[in-house]
């Protein structure tokens, strides 16, 4: 009789002292990291990325002066083309030859000649690119709209990424300035905006 009170004693004990214990509470759940800030742009906007690093074997830029400015370019042709070199390197754009800068006089030559491939970029008349248009993409004008920068189609490698680069180049950088000062005294240029541009010219 004592050993089965004893043993309803101590199955009572290990009852209580089951219940008595208290499971650890859960660990509490981590939250969620926040999202990665990814800009969200304005309904019909998007978002523009930087400008990856380009490699050219050549470049040719061709300024459309009037006659009377031919002998002051021509005398400074050495220095145009170092100033764009300098300028695309700051920008991530190397090319390996010297680039080449040529001048034209009559616009509607400089733009064939960029429609076809045989210069990859040109400072023209308006008037002139217009003609060619849909074979070269502008990326700056001058203040007054009278002037075109514009890159060729024709080259695979003279893509968006080149234009934008191109662009920056000749606007953001000490030695771009000087190259559009030189051919372009007292002209402001700002980066191609087609919306507006098209409208007003």
């Amino acid at each position: 009789m004592a050993k089965r009170i004893l043993v309803s004693l101590l199955a009572a004990a290990c009852l209580l002292l089951a219940g008595c214990q208290q499971s650890d509470p859960p660990a509490p759940e981590e939250p969620p990291a926040p999202p990665s800030a990814v800009p969200i742009p304005p309904a019909g906007e998007s978002v523009q990325a930087e400008p990856q690093p380009v490699f050219l074997d050549r470049l040719t830029i061709e300024v459309v002066e009037d006659w009377s400015e031919t002998d002051r370019i021509l005398s400074q042709l050495d220095a145009l083309s170092q100033l764009a070199g300098e300028a695309l390197a700051e920008k991530d754009c190397t090319v390996e030859a010297p680039v080449v800068v040529t001048i034209g006089t009559a616009g509607g030559i400089t733009a064939q000649a960029l429609r076809d491939g045989g210069v990859d970029a040109a400072i023209l008349p308006t008037g002139d690119y217009a003609e060619i248009e849909a074979e070269a993409a502008p990326v700056l004008h001058s203040s007054d709209e009278t002037v075109v920068t514009a890159v060729t189609l024709a080259r695979e490698e003279l893509d968006e990424n080149f234009q934008a680069i191109l662009a920056a180049a000749l606007l953001e950088t000490d030695a771009g300035k000087d190259f559009l000062e030189i051919c372009y005294p007292g002209v402001k240029f700002t980066k191609m905006d087609t919306r507006i541009f098209y409208v007003n010219s």
